[in-house]
Order: C-alpha cells, then sequence, then structure tokens
C-alpha cells in the first residue's frame, strides 16, 4: 500500500509542476519569466522529458502535444487521485512516483490472531510466576531494583525448570567445508608435510609440457582447459629447461625413453590456461627442490570445463602432496596414502591401477560413501623419469597423490551432491556438526 507524501498532496491539490507550466505559458512564454515559477527546474525538466514544450531563442513553446493535453488529465494526475482514495495503480506509475518522492509505502503491522508457542507458553509462566512471587514470596527473577534494595535477601529463589522448552541460539561457527579443508591442512602438517604454492593462472609449459604431457597426444583430453583470452600469452621459464623439456617430449633425451616422438611446439607452451590441476604447482616445486628430501602439500583451487552434477564442478579444490627422496618404492606410496586417509578419518578405502601420463606405476583410490558408495577420490603414482629430469631431480624417487577434497569432504560430511559445499541454506550451515 501507498499513501501521498506531503509534495503528493500539495500536487493533488494544485497540479504537477509541468501541468502549472502549460497553464501558465498557455502559448509561448520568455524563458526568463518561466524560470521564475516555483520549482521551475521541475517543469521544465518534466514538460520536456513529455515532450509538451519546446524551447527556441530563449522562448518557451507549448509543442502540439502539449496542446493536446492542456485540458486533459495526465496518467500521473489520476494515479495522484487514486492513491488518496487508497486504490491501486500499475507498477510503472508507482516507480515514477517513487523516484519523484511524491508517494511512500506504509508499512502494515498485521498482528496474529494467537499468541505463538512461546510466547503462549511464557506469558502463562509469566503470570503463574507473578501469582507464585505473590502468595510464596519466592523470587523467578533478579531485577536491578532487587539488587539495589536488597530485598533479595530476604527472599527465596523459584527453582529452574530444566525440563521447559527453550528457543534453539545456533552459535558462529566455520562454514563446513573451509573447517574441512583447514583441518586437513593442520593434519598434513602434523604429519611432517610443507606447504607449496602456485598461481592460479598458468603457461600450458606447467599444467601439461613440464609434467610429460604431450601436445598432440590423445592423452591430453585427460585435462580439458580453460584457455585466457587475453593476454592469451605468457612467459617461459629459463632456456636450459625449455630445451630439456622438449628434448625428453622429442626423443626422451637422457631418460632411456622414447619420448613423444614429433616436433614439440615452443609456441603451444606459451598459451595461459586456468590451472586444470594442483600437480603444476608440485612440478614448480620440484624445480627449485630438486633432489632435497622433502613433503610438500597444497589445497588449492582448479578449473575445468566439466558438466555441473551433483559430483562435479567447473572449480573445484584439489589436495596435492610428494614425497621426494632416494630409494622410494610404490609399496612407500600405499603406505602414505594409507597413513593420509587414516590421518583425515577414512575408514574404508580401497585402491586399483590407473594410467596417468606422467606417473608410472599409478593408482585410483575410492572412499566408501555412507549412501552413494564407492565414491573415486584419489589418484597417485610415482613420477616417471621424463617428469624429473628435465627438472632437475636426478637421484631421487617422487610419490605423488592428489586427493579430490570435495568428494572426500562428501563422504565425511554425509551429503550426496558436491554443490552443497558452498550452499548458502542457513538450515544446512546451522546444523551440520563440526568435522573432526
Amino acid at each position: 500500500m501507498y499513501k501521498l507524501t506531503k509534495e503528493g498532496e500539495e500536487y493533488l491539490k494544485n497540479g504537477l509542476p509541468e501541468r502549472q507550466l502549460l497553464n501558465f505559458i498557455l502559448n509561448e512564454k520568455p524563458l526568463e519569466e518561466v524560470s521564475k515559477l516555483p520549482k521551475s527546474e521541475i517543469a521544465v525538466g518534466w514538460a520536456r522529458k513529455n515532450e509538451w514544450i519546446i524551447i527556441e531563442n530563449k522562448i518557451v513553446k507549448l509543442s502540439e502535444k502539449g496542446k493536446n493535453i492542456i485540458n486533459k488529465k495526465t496518467d500521473l494526475d489520476a494515479a495522484l487521485e487514486k492513491i488518496d482514495k487508497g486504490n491501486e495503480i500499475s507498477q510503472g506509475l508507482i516507480k515514477i512516483l517513487l523516484s519523484r518522492k511524491l508517494i511512500e509505502e506504509t508499512k502494515k503491522i498485521i498482528k496474529p490472531e494467537k499468541p505463538g508457542f512461546f510466547s503462549r507458553l511464557f506469558g502463562k509462566k509469566k503470570e503463574e510466576n507473578k501469582s507464585e512471587v505473590l502468595k510464596t514470596g519466592e523470587i523467578a527473577q533478579l531485577t536491578p531494583d532487587l539488587i539495589k534494595s536488597g530485598e533479595w535477601k530476604n527472599k527465596t529463589f523459584r527453582k529452574y525448570d530444566v525440563n521447559a522448552p527453550a528457543p534453539k541460539i545456533y552459535p558462529g561457527k566455520k562454514q563446513p567445508y573451509i573447517q574441512f579443508l583447514e583441518d586437513i591442512k593442520e593434519r598434513l602438517i602434523g604429519l611432517g608435510f610443507q606447504e607449496m604454492r602456485g598461481p592460479l593462472i598458468e603457461t600450458s609449459f606447467w599444467n601439461c609440457d613440464a609434467l610429460f604431457i604431450p601436445q598432440d597426444h590423445p592423452a591430453k583430453s585427460l585435462h580439458d582447459l580453460f584457455y585466457i583470452k587475453t593476454p592469451s600469452k605468457g612467459k617461459l621459464p629459463d632456456e636450459n629447461l625449455i630445451a630439456k623439456v622438449k628434448a625428453t617430449h622429442e626423443g626422451g633425451w637422457i631418460t632411456e625413453s622414447s619420448g613423444w616422438g614429433g616436433v614439440w611446439n615452443k609456441e603451444e607452451a606459451t598459451k595461459l590456461v586456468l590451472r586444470s590441476h594442483t600437480t603444476a604447482v608440485s612440478a614448480r616445486t620440484l624445480f627449485k627442490n630438486k633432489d632435497k628430501p622433502a613433503k610438500y602439500f597444497t589445497i588449492n583451487r582448479n578449473f575445468r570445463p566439466e558438466a555441473i552434477d551433483a559430483g562435479h564442478l567447473m572449480e573445484f579444490y584439489q589436495c596435492e602432496g610428494i614425497v621426494i627422496g632416494e630409494n622410494l618404492t610404490f609399496r612407500h606410496l600405499l603406505g602414505f596414502l594409507k597413513e593420509i586417509a587414516e590421518a583425515v578419518g577414512l575408514k574404508e578405502v580401497k585402491f586399483k591401477p590407473g594410467f596417468f601420463p606422467y606417473t608410472e606405476p599409478s593408482v585410483e583410490g575410492f572412499v566408501k560413501h555412507p549412501t552413494v558408495g564407492w565414491i573415486e577420490t584419489l589418484a597417485a603414482g610415482m613420477f616417471r623419469p621424463e617428469l624429473l629430469r628435465p627438472l632437475g631431480v636426478e637421484k631421487s624417487q617422487v610419490l605423488a597423490w592428489g586427493l579430490g577434497i570435495g568428494r572426500l569432504a562428501m563422504a565425511k560430511l554425509g551429503i550426496e551432491d558436491i554443490r552443497m559445499l558452498f550452499s548458502e541454506d542457513l538450515e544446512w550451515l546451522r546444523k551440520t556438526p563440526l568435522v573432526k
């Protein structure tokens, strides 16, 4: 519902400024005289917008449209009358009148016919308490007046009814998925891992080529990419590393591999993409770390043009880890995976052989979801020499694993749709317990 403002009431009585202007001009008037009218700027502005007047050589004249409307009631004139009588008008007219501050919304307070549950319950208790205080002299509630007067010293206090219903209070807490990610991070640090970081926008060199993913091989379809339009190309690392990666792709270099064959294209490697996996961060870290024994992890975002459904998102978090050391074997890798699974509270885990262009041997891991069943959450393997040698890792083996942390969170939080991890549903956010 709407009502007229004081300005709206004035215009209802005397006419809108543009209407008053038409009545003043009649045919034509000098602009200097028109400017002396009250609210002349408003009048001229709306009259020109409505095409009612023409201003030429400092003379204000009525247009044909203005002459036709001078003795007729406009939609706005009628709208003011309807609002004054409490009738409804169109949304278009409401928008205009609100913008001109000629009407304002009236808030209707609706009083419930019956009191709510808590008002009935506690309202009744309040009356009971009052009568009990009068009869027994017990204090049901300690007030500032009772404290100041000291009257409470000579009274007995009414016992609490611990069985009485009380409203639920939801304390502030972290968003469940964020809390889960932070918990995983703390557990990995507790296992001796250091955190590694990398950019969200990568060159194709670090995202694919440095990982021994061929530029023109069907295996590259495993990582569909979002390419950056502007700028479309980035800077490559030093020429020595580029030469080693090129030689490894084309003929295997010193790795006793035949490589992928063909001609490696340096221009293709400069293309910028949204990082499709955190293994690109591992490659950058290995190039800096070389053979020094270490354990690294990262938890960060990646992007792929996936069809969005209950198990896939185009933007997703991944937990990546690498262990660098000499004489490491596939048995060590499985041991690490089991230890990590236990650290994050996963009791049912199983593995099967897998394939990835940059690890050999490779393994895929599955965890048991309480309702969905087994879901793939983990990919792991031992980095191939074709990846390690160009990056300067000559003596060590590197165990590598990547957790689909979103799917892991699904199992831990007991949800069946990965999109719920980013939900704004207050009911779910309030009732979801903290992950332990």
